[in-house]
């Protein structure tokens, strides 16, 4: 196995990129006046100002948010979706199995002993409790293969059945357009909202990692790249999204969650955080309140 694996071109123009706007003095957002108190995790984006772009915020996240079954190659997460949400997590990764007129939660061919209405009784709750927030869903397809249209349909129903809760619109909301509601990320094209993989989407999930040498070489280097070009990004209109899981033949999710979570927290705890960087969307694979308090507290110069 190779331990220098070749930068990609995207890496390449990214990191260039930075440069240069570091160069000119753009590469980090406008520094505000003083640290504001980081807010407990339930209701830090209430404290956000409204007029601020989802885009422009840092949101921690989770990958495959409801993988908590299945053993260590399946199984991503310990903290069940409203101990996420108490954390200060706001971005849901969320992979539907078509079957029977329904869609239940999957992981791969593990059943995650949740249903798609389930998810959204649990964000429907936390949403009427904490007004002032908002969450950001994908949905996608997992292990089952029906038509997008179909899929679509079957989404439809449940978007009737909780009327109002989805913000579905294929553009970047501001903060204030969508409290109290889930922001739809399509990763399906039977279903509205906003594109995954688009031209308002910009993301690093570079997943199928199969050793430590690989994610020392290759994952982390595009991830803090990733990272870096979040920070530089000057357009409200893109949505970045840096997955920090991996998994592949020899090296399991806990496995490379442990191996790039301290990287991650380096490099957090290296960035001028008065100034308040921006570094977009951060799905993570075994969050704790700790590690998305880190992330969420930079919108505070915390």
């Amino acid at each position: 196995m190779t331990s220098h694996a070749p930068i990609s071109r995207r890496t390449f123009t990214r990191t260039a990129l930075l440069g240069a706007l570091t160069a000119a003095g753009l590469g980090a957002a406008t520094p505000r006046a003083g640290a504001l108190a980081v807010p407990a995790g339930a209701d830090w984006l209430g404290a956000v100002d409204g007029g601020a772009p989802l885009s422009r915020l840092t949101l921690p996240g989770t990958h495959d948010s409801c993988a908590l079954y299945g053993g260590p190659l399946t199984q991503t997460q310990t903290l069940a979706l409203p101990d996420q949400f108490a954390a200060g997590v706001r971005f849901l990764d969320i992979r539907c199995r078509a079957i029977d007129g329904v869609l239940a939660i999957h992981h791969g061919p593990v059943f995650q002993q949740i249903f798609f209405g389930d998810v959204l009784n649990h964000c429907l709750a936390f949403l009427a409790a904490h007004p002032g927030e908002t969450l950001a869903m994908r949905v996608k397809q997992e292990y089952s293969t029906v038509s997008d249209s179909e899929f679509g349909a079957l989404f439809a129903g449940y978007q009737a059945r909780w009327p109002g809760l989805f913000w579905s619109e294929d553009r970047i909301p501001r903060l204030g357009e969508v409290r109290g509601r889930v922001v739809l990320l399509a990763d399906n094209s039977g279903l509205p909202g906003l594109r995954w993989g688009g031209p308002r989407t910009d993301i690093e999930d570079d997943y199928d990692i199969g050793t430590i040498f690989e994610l020392n070489s290759r994952k982390w280097p595009e991830v803090s790249a990733h990272l870096d070009a979040a920070r530089a990004a000057a357009d409200p209109g893109r949505l970045f999204l840096t997955f920090t899981s991996s998994s592949g033949w020899g090296l399991w999710p806990r496995q490379a969650a442990d191996a790039i979570t301290p990287k991650l927290r380096s490099y957090l705890g290296a960035l001028d955080r008065p100034a308040r960087p921006v570094l977009g969307t951060v799905p993570l694979d075994f969050v704790t309140p700790d590690l998305a308090r880190s992330l969420y507290a930079l919108n505070f110069g915390g």
